[in-house]
C-alpha cells in the first residue's frame, strides 16, 4: 500500500463524504495525497469526560482486521449495522444528525450509496460537540484488555474515518492517523471553506460489508472467522480435460466454510481484495465419498450461498486460475441459496470458487463425477449409450394436490414419462410452481432419509423453477415445503442416465473449458434487454464446440430480471422453465435442453428488460 493516498493503490477512488443535507455537492474525501507520515491518536483524539457508549462484554478472540471494500453497487437504503451504530450514537450522546444513505447520482464513489457510511454532524470548534467526538474517537480506537488494537472499531467492522483534517483505515490499523488531503499541512485549507472537504464539521465512518450488515461481533457477541485462503492446489493448477458421462454418486459435501469441512478451520469466502488478490476458495474432490482419487476430469455440484454480508453476492466457478468462470449461485436474502453446477477439475484435483462482494458461508456438495473423455469412441455407442434425451416431459403434476405447509411428499419417477423403472443413474429434473398465495422454500433430495439436492424459492410475483441433476437408483424425488401456504409443484424431465448402456442412450461429453454462446448485455447472440415476452433465438456457433447432429447441449443459463419479477424460459426441441428471476437480480442453473436438427436456441422470459446469457458446459450425440 503506499503511503501517499487514503485509498489502495490499486482503487484510489473519489469517495464522497460530506453529508448532503448539508453541502449539495459534496467534496471527494479520497484523493491523491502528499506523503505523510502517521500522527498519533493524541493529536486528534484526547480523554473526555463525555461517557463513551456502553460496551458489551467480549473475550480476547476477535473479528479479523476489516478489508477495504469500495462501493461499486447502487444499494443506498441504509444497512441494518449503519442503522445500529447511528442509533448507539444517539443513545449515548443524545439527538444527532446522522446521515446514511445518499443518492447514487450524486458525487463520485461512496459507500453512502450503499448504505453504510454515516456523517455525524460534529463541529470541531465547538466545545460540547468535539467533547462528543473525544469521547466516541477514543473508545473507539482504544485497544481491549487482551491487547486488541482498535477493539470497538473492529468489533464494529469501521472500514475507515475522516475527521478533523485526518484520516483511520480499519484495513491498516498500525498506521494510525494520518493527513487527509492535505488538510493538515495547506493552509489554504484552513479557511471556513473547506469545513466539509476537510471533516472539521462532521466524522464520516464507512463500514465494511460486514459490519454493514451486523454480523460483526460488536452485534452478535460472536468474532466473524476470517476470509479463507486458497489452501490447497497450485497458483494456476494444471489445465483441464474434457470429460465423459458423468458418474452420479450418494452426494457427498466437501465444503463447508461454516463447519470447516475442506478448510483447515471455519472461514468464510470472501470478496477479491483492493491488493489484485482473487481470493480464489480452492476446493479439493477427489478421494471424498464416491469420487475416485485419481481419473477425474469433471464434477457435478450442488453450491450454496448463505449469511452472505452484502446484497446480491454472486458465486462463480472455474477449474484453474485462468480457465472461463461461471456464474454459479446468487443469493437473493440472508437466506440459503444453492445452484447446480457442472465444473472442470484441474490437473491437481481441484476446482475453484470466487465472490465478487463482500464475505459469506458456502457449501459445495458433489452429486457426480466424470472420467476423461475417451480418445476413441466405440461404434456400438452410436446405438447405445449412458446418457438418454427426451423433449421436456411431465413425470409429477401435483398441481391439484398442493404440498402443505410443512408436508414432506416422496413420489416415484421411476417408470413414468420414459424413465426406465430400473437401472437408473440419475435424472435431469425442473421442478417447477406456479406462483403459490406468499413466498415459500422448497427443499428437494432423492429417497428418504438422502442429502438435500436443491431448493426452490416459490415466489408468490411468477412461476418459479429449479434444475437437478437428481442421483441415485431408486428413482424417487422428496419434496418439502418450509412455507405458511400450500404450494403446487410440477417436475419435468428432459433426460437420465442408466448405469449401463443400453439402446437409444448416447455419450455425454464435457468441455474442458465452457464457451459462452450467448449475451445479451453484449449482444452476443441476443441483441440487447429482452423488449417483449417473444421468444428470441440464435443458432449456435461453431465455437460451442457442439458436433452437428448432437442430442442435446448442457448449458450453464444465467438471467437478470428485469423491471420485474418473471420466468426465464430456454427451448430448442421443446421449451424449458429454466428459473424464476426477481427484479433487477441474477439467477443462474444448468439445464439439460434438448436440441433440435436446427441448432437453434430460443429464450424467453416475462420479465421485460431482463438479461440472458447462455453458456455451453457439454453435449450429448
Amino acid at each position: 500500500m503506499s503511503s501517499d493516498s487514503v485509498m489502495p493503490r490499486a482503487r484510489r477512488p473519489l469517495v464522497a463524504l460530506a453529508c448532503a443535507a448539508v453541502v449539495a455537492a459534496a467534496l471527494p474525501l479520497a484523493a491523491t495525497l502528499p506523503e505523510s507520515s502517521a500522527i498519533a491518536p493524541s493529536a486528534v483524539v484526547s480523554p473526555s469526560l463525555v461517557p463513551p457508549p456502553a460496551t458489551p462484554v467480549f473475550g480476547p478472540a476477535i473479528d479479523a482486521e476489516a478489508d477495504y471494500q469500495g462501493q461499486d453497487l447502487c444499494s443506498p437504503k441504509a444497512k441494518a449495522g449503519a442503522k445500529k451504530l447511528a442509533a448507539l450514537i444517539r443513545a449515548t450522546y443524545g439527538t444527532s444528525s446522522i446521515g446514511i444513505s445518499r443518492a447514487c447520482s450524486s458525487g463520485g464513489q461512496s459507500e453512502h450509496k450503499e448504505g453504510r457510511a454515516l456523517d455525524w454532524m460534529l463541529n470541531v470548534k465547538k466545545k460540547a460537540q468535539k467533547a462528543k467526538a473525544d469521547s466516541f474517537l477514543t473508545w473507539l480506537l482504544a485497544s481491549d484488555a487482551a491487547g486488541n488494537p482498535a477493539a470497538m472499531a473492529t468489533r464494529l467492522g469501521v472500514m475507515y474515518i475522516g475527521w478533523n483534517n485526518k484520516f483511520w483505515r480499519g484495513y491498516d490499523v498500525s498506521r494510525g492517523w494520518t493527513d487527509l488531503k492535505g488538510c493538515s499541512t495547506d493552509p489554504a485549507k484552513k479557511k471556513a471553506a473547506y469545513a466539509t472537504y476537510c471533516h472539521r464539521n462532521h466524522i464520516h465512518l464507512s463500514l465494511t460489508w460486514e459490519g454493514a450488515s451486523a454480523l460483526t461481533s460488536f452485534w452478535t457477541k460472536a468474532p466473524l472467522p476470517p476470509t479463507c485462503s486458497e489452501g490447497w492446489g497450485t497458483p494456476s493448477g494444471a489445465a483441464p480435460v474434457a470429460g465423459g458421462d458423468l458418474v452420479p454418486i450418494a452426494p457427498v459435501r466437501v465444503l463447508s466454510t461454516f463447519s470447516g469441512v475442506g478448510q483447515a478451520e471455519r472461514c468464510r469466502i470472501g470478496q477479491p481484495r483492493w491488493s489484485g488478490d482473487r481470493r480464489d476458495l480452492v476446493v479439493p474432490v477427489l478421494g471424498v465419498g464416491g469420487v475416485p482419487e485419481t481419473g477425474v476430469a469433471a464434477v457435478a455440484v450442488r453450491v450454496a450461498v448463505s449469511r452472505p454480508s452484502s446484497p446480491v453476492p454472486t458465486i462463480y466457478a472455474r477449474a484453474t486460475a485462468t480457465s472461463p468462470r461461471v456464474a454459479v449461485v446468487t443469493a437473493l436474502t440472508a437466506r440459503e441459496y444453492s445452484s447446480t453446477a457442472v465444473v472442470p477439475v484441474a490437473g491437481d484435483g481441484t476446482f475453484r470458487l470466487q465472490l465478487d462482494r463482500g464475505s459469506a458461508d458456502v457449501t459445495v456438495d458433489v452429486l457426480g463425477w466424470a472420467p476423461p473423455k475417451p480418445a476413441v469412441v466405440p461404434a456400438a455407442a452410436t446405438t447405445t449409450g449412458l446418457a438418454h434425451v427426451t423433449a421436456p416431459t411431465v413425470a409429477y403434476d401435483g398441481t391439484d394436490a398442493p404440498l402443505k405447509p410443512g408436508e414432506t411428499r416422496t413420489v416415484t419417477l421411476a417408470g413414468k414419462a420414459g424413465i426406465p423403472s430400473s437401472g437408473l443413474g440419475a435424472l435431469f429434473l425442473t421442478v417447477s410452481t406456479p406462483a403459490p398465495a406468499s413466498t415459500s422454500w422448497l427443499t428437494l433430495a432423492g429417497a428418504p432419509g438422502t442429502p438435500v439436492v436443491a431448493t426452490l424459492r416459490a415466489a408468490k410475483t411468477s412461476t418459479s423453477a429449479t434444475q437437478m441433476v437428481l442421483p441415485g437408483a431408486s428413482g424417487k424425488l422428496t419434496l418439502r415445503n418450509y412455507g405458511t401456504v400450500p404450494v403446487p409443484v410440477m417436475v419435468r424431465t428432459t433426460g437420465w442416465t442408466t448405469t449401463s448402456a443400453t439402446a437409444g442412450g448416447g455419450a455425454l461429453s464435457l468441455l474442458s473449458s465452457p464457451v459462452v454462446v450467448a449475451d445479451s448485455s453484449r449482444s452476443l447472440g441476443l441483441a440487447g434487454a429482452a423488449a417483449s415476452t417473444a421468444a428470441r433465438s440464435f443458432v449456435l456457433p461453431a465455437t460451442a464446440k457442439v458436433p452437428v447432429g448432437a442430442d442435446a447441449v448442457l448449458v450453464q443459463v444465467s438471467g437478470r430480471g428485469g423491471t420485474g419479477a418473471g420466468t426465464l424460459t430456454v427451448g430448442s426441441r421443446g421449451s424449458v422453465q429454466a428459473f424464476g428471476m426477481a427484479k433487477g437480480k441474477w439467477s443462474h442453473d444448468v439445464v439439460l435442453l434438448p436440441l433440435s436438427a436446427a441448432r437453434s436456441i430460443s429464450v424467453a422470459t416475462t420479465s421485460l428488460g431482463s438479461l440472458a446469457r447462455i453458456t455451453v458446459l457439454g453435449y450429448v450425440s
